[in-house]
């Protein structure tokens, strides 16, 4: 019996785990899809990442020392917009993201990573945080704050 148990509980253990690792993946893609979707001109890519309620958030320093808040799906979609009008890719974007740390709670998740993004002028990091929401089964952004490394851009 005691034997039986405890097998139980090792195959458990493995289910749960290998469950809490598939869910780490399908949001390290939803991140990334919102950002190469971004950078990429593909406006599907980039909304299907986000939750479309009224309770989303983007905040991020920007150039120039200053900072953005949008707050509600509609304000989001519409303060990006024009970034979507051209489908002309001025500069190819490679995203890589890293070191990243998820916490996961029922249907939410809070994940922070470091973001580099590299182009034709060179190399910006950052610190990102997010917060997912899993809505009808799928990963979605509720919450972003992007805070960019800017010392390089002073000095241009």
């Amino acid at each position: 019996m005691k034997t039986s148990v405890l097998v139980f509980a090792l195959l458990l253990n493995g289910i749960s785990g290998s469950y809490a690792q598939s869910e780490n993946e399908a949001i390290k893609r939803v991140l990334f899809n919102e950002t190469e979707g971004f950078f990429t001109r593909d406006k599907a890519r980039w909304a299907d990442s986000w939750a479309h309620t009224p309770y989303v958030n983007f905040a991020a320093n920007l150039y120039g020392g200053d900072f953005r808040l949008i707050k509600g799906w509609t304000d989001l979609e519409k303060q990006f917009a024009s970034q979507f009008k051209s489908k002309k890719i001025i500069d190819k974007v490679t995203v890589q993201n890293a070191n990243y740390t998820i916490h996961q709670n029922g249907n939410m998740a809070f994940v922070t990573y470091d973001q580099t993004l590299l182009d034709s002028h060179g190399k910006t990091t950052s610190k990102e945080t997010r917060v997912v929401e899993k809505i009808n089964g799928n990963w979605k952004i509720i919450n972003v704050i992007a805070l960019t490394n800017l010392q390089n851009f002073a000095k241009k």
